[in-house]
């Protein structure tokens, strides 16, 4: 016996918070993009339609349809339901029917759930019911109810006149809807970190504008390209906008740090000028800040004295730093999680240039000294050779 799925609950979470017509607003944005995320992953479905906290998708492929949208930002869980009405025989006749598909003897098991609207029985009424009936009436599958650790879970939610049950919950990415806030460029390299204060930040709604610093010769001649597949492993997370990468040849203003600044002031005039001409690509796009990947402490150029340093090379756009307190271990799972992880474990040299013996507290007004010995033209010329890849095409 199978489940007869016939659509997919989707959960969302702080869209519920906001008022009414912001709600209303993000709600809409969020069905857009499961509707755009199904189509791109050829999942057929006969609509995507939403209610008071909930969207459903209505489909007979609600297994691969619900691991879909568990990948759309704004999407905290899913579930594969069997829709009925919300007569309780139809309810309980059903949920037995679900249970039965798919519950293993011998197997602790719980109801869960609850109704919402006017209705002749109550939440425990119902949940109370649906457990009788699978334990009075099949004694041959030896169950137990276990409410704290069952094994097994059967929930029902019940909506006005429709009821919808489920044996699984599939956890969503989260975050808000792509679209809710602005662009915003993201420095990347083809290490753990920059990739995940990227994911992070587009997480909350933002719409990336990756920037890769190319610093051949002194890289690996395969860095350019595991920065790309980066990006691109990332921009797949966005449906309806356009996601754009610029590829910087970053050498000829490094050789003119190297050349007129302070040796072990290199990493700094290196991360100054990759803020700068960030800053220059966040004007030309229209972004509303600029993202790293740094951590406090975990390189010299990160200390935070440092950190306040390289925060002066812009200062009308802000400089977010979403992993600035977190540990390795963390970024390595997240890495894990969504994929990218398999293109830093390479561990490409991209850059030899680092000095033996870095500045751990560089003074900014020695960073500015150096800099007027610099010629501006350099960051300029970079800034008009770099490289605009197209990620994504834009589908609104």
């Amino acid at each position: 016996m199978s489940a007869e799925y016939s659509s997919v609950l989707v959960r969302f979470g702080e869209i519920a918070i906001k008022s009414k017509q912001t709600r209303r607003r993000m709600t809409k944005m969020l069905a857009d993009h499961i509707r755009s995320a199904l189509k791109e992953h050829e999942v057929v479905f006969d609509k995507v339609r939403i209610e008071y906290g909930r969207i459903f998708i209505v489909t007979k492929a609600a297994d691969e349809a619900a691991r879909v949208a568990s990948n759309v930002f704004g999407v905290v869980s899913t579930s594969p339901v069997v829709e009925t009405s919300a007569d309780l025989k139809d309810i309980l006749d059903a949920g037995e029917k679900l249970a039965l598909a798919g519950f293993k003897k011998g197997r602790s098991f719980a109801v869960g759930g609850r109704r919402y609207g006017d209705h002749k029985y109550t939440s425990q009424e119902m949940r109370g019911f649906l457990g009788e009936r699978l334990l009075e009436g099949h004694p041959e599958l030896e169950l137990s109810v276990d409410l704290k650790n069952p094994e097994q879970s059967i929930y029902i939610e019940v909506r006005d006149d429709r009821s919808y049950i489920f044996t699984e919950t599939i956890k969503g990415v989260g975050g808000m809807p792509t679209g809710t806030q602005g662009k915003v460029v993201c420095t990347i390299s083809t290490g753990l970190d920059s990739p995940i204060a990227a994911f992070k930040i587009m997480k909350r709604g933002t719409v990336p504008v990756f920037v890769y610093f190319d610093n051949t010769p002194h890289s690996n001649e395969k860095c350019t390209e595991v920065a790309i597949k980066q990006a691109q492993l990332l921009a797949n997370y966005i449906y309806g906008y356009k996601v754009k990468m610029y590829i910087v040849p970053h050498w000829p203003d490094l050789e003119e740090a190297i050349d007129k600044g302070p040796e072990k002031m290199k990493c700094i005039f290196c991360k100054r000028n990759m803020m700068k001409i960030s800053r220059e690509i966040a004007i030309i796009e229209k972004a509303d800040a600029i993202v790293t990947g740094e951590i406090i402490g975990e390189q010299a150029s990160q200390t935070t004295a440092n950190l306040r340093v390289l925060d002066q090379a812009v200062s009308d756009f802000p400089i977010l730093r979403p992993l600035a307190g977190d540990d390795k271990v963390d970024i390595e799972r997240m890495a894990h999680k969504i994929g990218t992880y398999e293109f830093a474990k390479e561990g490409l040299a991209c850059c030899d240039l680092a000095p033996d013996y870095p500045a751990l507290a560089a003074k900014l007004e020695d960073a500015i000294r150096a800099e007027e010995k610099m010629d501006p033209e350099i960051l300029k010329t970079e800034l008009e050779n770099a490289k605009v890849i197209i990620l994504r095409k834009s589908t609104n």
